[in-house]
């Protein structure tokens, strides 16, 4: 007969006393589950958190983290694969950076500096439904959408930054300004850019990479690609590992996240849900029979509830609450018939 795991507590709070190397090994293992790596991990889980009990709170820690942060994400399990498959020390200081976010430490990590003070390095990230605005040292903005990480280098000949999960809006520093004029770098899973007086937008998806430029060009140095790839003012850009999937002009929604707004023109109903997902505190499900609507208007993103509500007003569908976190939409009788 199995011992029974303890209550899942919806309500549970953050602590800070969990010892570090049980939550490491509780990130171990949900890298390993996410990741595939043997086909009996879940059981492993299911053993190690009925253990002791600071291996069931660390465990329902990574639970209420993931629910508010979302790092479960496609994105996400793909880095950590790659990580899996990576050098002992990469994973290790992937772990490391992950047991810090899910033990409740903050965003604006400062994980590694060098003795000597010329590297520094940095993870920043958002949880659900917050944004961050951060200045460089040579001027540019960098503003973080709903659950993004980034990790953040500078030494002394420029800036990178690494895309690890979300999306980002950059806005570099004017010709005349004071700051180090540092080159900035920013590198996605498919791909190396680095702006010219611009402002752009960086999407890092589950298998792609897609960058809006509104000012300015960015140039596209690595990825699918044998030269520099110039990317113009007003146009968008879709690229894989392999190759250029799509280029097409600027719109208004690429980048109205960064004006608080959610933009749909026509857009597919399960297309929109997804997008106002990344600010919703839960999850938000789709009957299959509502995949023919589409949604037109702009909304504000930091009120996913009102927006649902709108929904349910302007179109055939019918909002059930499950639970506190769980939200699903099913067709109207309207629709039925």
């Amino acid at each position: 007969m199995t011992t029974p795991l303890p209550h899942q507590n919806e309500a549970f709070q953050p602590t800070h006393d969990i010892p570090d190397q049980v939550a490491q090994h509780a990130i171990e293992l949900l890298m390993d589950w996410q990741t595939q790596a043997a086909p009996n991990t879940w059981d492993r889980i299911l053993d190690w958190r009925r253990e002791h009990p600071d291996h069931e709170r660390a465990w329902q820690q990574i639970e209420v983290t993931y629910k508010h942060f979302a790092a479960l994400s496609p994105a996400s399990t793909e880095l950590a694969r790659q990580t899996l498959n990576s050098s002992q020390q990469t994973r290790r200081r992937t772990v490391k950076m992950l047991t810090l976010l899910c033990v409740g430490v903050g965003g604006g990590l400062l994980l590694s500096q060098q003795p000597d003070h010329t590297i520094q390095q940095a993870y920043h990230q958002t949880d659900t439904g917050e944004q961050l605005t951060l200045e460089l040292t040579n001027g540019s903005l960098v503003q973080l959408n709903s659950r993004t990480i980034i990790q953040l280098e500078r030494n002394l000949e420029d800036i990178q930054i690494r895309l690890l999960q979300g999306e980002i809006f950059i806005r570099t520093a004017a010709l005349d300004s004071s700051a180090p004029r540092l080159p900035l770098f920013v590198t996605t899973q498919q791909g190396l850019l680095t702006p010219v007086g611009t402002e752009f937008n960086v999407r890092q998806l589950a298998t792609t990479t897609e960058v809006s430029v509104l000012a300015g060009q960015v140039l596209l140095l690595s990825g699918p690609i044998t030269q520099p790839h110039v990317i113009p003012t007003g146009h968008v850009i879709t690229f894989s590992k392999d190759q250029l999937l799509e280029q097409r002009p600027i719109h208004p929604s690429d980048a109205a996240w960064t004006h608080g707004m959610l933009i749909a023109e026509g857009m597919p109903l399960r297309q929109f849900i997804n997008e106002l997902s990344v600010h919703h505190l839960g999850v938000i499900r789709l009957d299959p029979a509502l995949d023919t609507l589409r949604v037109s208007g702009s909304y504000p993103i930091h009120d996913t509830q009102n927006v649902l509500e709108s929904l349910s007003y302007s179109l055939p569908i019918q909002l059930k609450h499950v639970s506190r976190y769980w939200i699903s939409l099913h067709p109207s009788k309207e629709l039925k018939k």
